[in-house]
């Protein structure tokens, strides 16, 4: 018997839990019931526009309630949603929405005034839905590209809240094309079918989520990015409850995990680097949190910040292209360091250059072989070349370098472009991160590759203190060079505020390559110097 689809599982659970409360914003709270009936507002107030089936519409929106309305309509509609980075503007947002060709956008006025610096970025047939419209908003439709601009309150004032009409749905319609975050370039389309939408939480509710009905899960992470998706919908089909915040802030952060009686939230490396060089309080550990779940966790805290808080963290790797497959841990098998291990729905490889698998303890690609259709993205938007590129005989190739050890466990070594190639060896930059990372005045640190003037690359760090630590370039070169082999060690060090990053926390290391070494310590220089003064 085949699996339902995602339309079908949403409508199961507003049968059963429908006065039961799903989601808390800004200290508003929807049941299920009120959920489903404004998300077929929604639906209805875009088939009043004239979208159909398999149409595409961006949501350039914010976290919010409506952010989750607009989603859930466009699958009760079988539309493609594709989800925007509100963070982007000027070419990368132009690119993205030259590239998809919404039949509607869904935005705010906040963020209109980055449609607004784009002329004619929106096809002519394009229908502009704007939350909190003003009437000298209508003014601005021909100056966009949109044939016409509508108010989102007014629409939804109107439509009816009955369900829409019960449009037929195939497994392989694209049900969303979501933009990767773009750190070293412009951004790929990932489209995912409608049976993979519908095994997304299948897996990630009992999986990762962990949650028993009526509880709750928090969130802070953008609706546009795949892990909130993650934690929403496996919340929804799980029958839980859901806390939903606009950004990661780290004063106050328990407490906000305290009122909403959160038992799980998802992370990234940063975060909890972040929560953990706050001061120790008594009550850190007087917080409901069971489990918190993501990847890239420092090995240096691991097991500390556990104690510290009294929860447990589930690291996993996997893609935006992966979708719902992910590596993870074993209950009670937890390998500090590790990403995790493979589960039984996908198989892991380690190839070479060659497409040949690697033994145990070699670094290469991390490719990924599903067992069955459906469980990751269909393909790139648009990029058939590139397709071909990462398929190959049922594998996907990731663009990630990783190895398995003798008992199948993962370890990430960074995108497999992000290594830096100094005087023939190739350096891992998250394994000079994860160990400069462990020096206790360190709260973030990336390695980038510079040009050398010896041909190919120096290592550089850049280097984010904790609050009222001290720490000198010359003291930080000592500690890597106690820890480091000496190929690894950095020639350039320096000191930021703080580190670009993606809404999603990864950093953007383009940028601060393009920045240079301007203001970096350099080694090389001061040896010259104390070479200088030896004479």
């Amino acid at each position: 018997m085949s699996k339902p689809f995602l339309r079908e599982m949403i409508e199961r659970q507003v049968e059963s839990r429908a006065k039961q409360n799903f989601l808390t914003f800004n200290e508003l709270g929807f049941t299920y019931g009120e959920m489903d009936a404004y998300t077929n507002k929604v639906a209805n107030l875009l088939l009043h526009l004239g979208v159909q089936p398999n149409d595409r519409i961006a949501v350039f929106l914010p976290n919010s309630q409506h952010f989750i309305f607009c989603w859930f309509a466009t699958i009760k509609l079988n539309v493609t949603m594709v989800p925007v980075n509100i963070q982007l503007k000027g070419e990368a947002l132009r690119y993205i929405l030259g590239h998809a060709e919404p039949k509607a956008l869904i935005t705010n006025t906040a963020l209109l005034s980055e449609i607004q610096a784009l002329p004619g970025v929106l096809p002519l047939d394009c229908k502009l839905i704007l939350m909190g419209a003003s009437e000298s908003d209508q003014e601005i439709q021909a100056e966009n590209g949109a044939d016409e601009l509508f108010s989102y309150e007014k629409l939804l004032a109107q439509a009816d809240t009955v369900r829409p009409p019960d449009v037929p749905i195939q497994e392989d319609d694209t049900a969303l094309i979501m933009y990767t975050s773009g750190t070293t370039g412009y951004p790929k389309g990932v489209m995912v079918g409608r049976r993979a939408q519908s095994n997304h939480p299948i897996f990630y509710h009992p999986e990762l989520i962990q949650t028993a009905p009526h509880e709750t899960a928090y969130t802070f992470l953008p609706l546009f990015h795949l892990t909130s998706q993650g934690v929403t919908m496996g919340s929804f089909i799980g029958g839980g409850q859901m806390a939903l915040d606009t950004e990661f802030r780290v004063m106050g952060f328990w407490d906000r995990i305290r009122r909403a009686n959160a038992v799980v939230f998802p992370y990234l490396g940063a975060v909890l680097s972040m929560l953990y060089a706050r001061p120790p309080q008594p009550e850190d550990i007087n917080n409901p949190v069971r489990i918190a779940l993501g990847g890239a966790a420092p090995k240096a805290i691991w097991a500390d910040f556990e104690r510290r808080f009294g929860l447990s963290l589930i690291e996993t790797y996997g893609q935006t292209e992966t979708y719902s497959i992910y590596v993870k841990h074993p209950p009670n098998q937890t390998r500090i360091g590790a990403a995790g291990k493979a589960q039984a729905r996908f198989e892991i490889k380690i190839a070479n250059d060659e497409g040949e698998a690697l033994p145990a303890g070699q670094v290469g690609e991390i490719t990924i072989k599903p067992a069955e259709p459906g469980l990751m993205m269909s393909g790139y938007y648009k990029q058939p070349e590139l397709n071909a590129k990462v398929f190959k005989d049922g594998w996907y190739y990731t663009g990630d370098a990783g190895e398995l050890d003798a008992d199948g466990y993962l370890f990430f070594r960074g995108r497999k472009k992000d290594y830096i190639r100094r005087r023939g060896e190739n350096i891992s930059a998250v394994e000079v991160e994860n160990i400069v990372g462990m020096h206790p005045a360190i709260l973030e640190v990336v390695a980038i590759g510079v040009p050398s003037d010896l041909g190919e690359e120096e290592v550089m760090l850049c280097v984010v203190l904790k609050p009222e630590a001290q720490l000198t370039a010359p003291e930080l070169h000592k500690f890597c060079r106690e820890k480091l082999p000496a190929f690894m060690v950095p020639r350039y060090i320096k000191f930021l505020p703080e580190l670009p990053h993606t809404p999603t926390q990864r950093v953007r290391k383009f940028m601060l390559a393009e920045q240079g070494t301007g203001g970096a310590w350099d080694r090389k220089a001061r040896k010259a110097k104390d070479e200088d003064k030896s004479l």
